[in-house]
């Protein structure tokens, strides 16, 4: 019994595409996408997390809390601004990371053993969308527990 093959059969020729390639092609640009949209706000989180971290250790010896606030909040605006349009149309950049001393939750234990240090705070990051013409807010959120004990080397020579 001899079958003729059908063009569904045949093996793809040089230089066809088959609908894997154009469902693995479309994935690989969807992601490219998502990555030029997302890294960079996971990148300035990072950096965020790093400054709060830098600030408790500056709390280790330091005791004022409400001076290592306000620089805390200035670092975190000093971050990585945003271009936005102001009241009279003006382009200018605004910080992305905007956090007021209020919103910071700082609540230092010394009763504890060790003493322990608490910070935390959200912030709210607007992301846009290129080419669609969409922007969507999404929260971040900051939140650490940390020892704040001094920390004992050994006695010196």
């Amino acid at each position: 019994m001899n079958r003729s093959s059908s063009a569904s059969r045949r093996p793809l020729e040089r230089g066809q595409f088959s609908w894997v390639t154009l469902v693995l092609l479309a994935a690989l640009v969807g992601g490219a996408y998502l990555a030029v949209v997302w890294v960079p706000v996971y990148v300035v989180h990072f950096e965020v997390r790093q400054v709060v971290r830098a600030h408790i250790n500056r709390a280790v010896k330091d005791r004022n809390d409400e001076q290592i606030i306000k620089a805390l909040c200035l670092r975190l605006a000093a971050l990585d601004s945003t271009p936005s349009v102001d009241a009279s149309g003006r382009a200018v950049k605004v910080p992305t990371v905007e956090v007021s001393p209020g919103d910071v939750t700082w609540e230092r234990d010394t009763s504890s053993t060790p003493p322990m240090l608490h910070v935390a705070f959200e912030y709210v990051r607007v992301v846009t969308y290129p080419f669609i013409d969409r922007t969507e807010e999404h929260v971040m959120s900051v939140d650490f527990n940390e020892d704040i004990a001094i920390p004992n080397w050994g006695s010196s020579p």
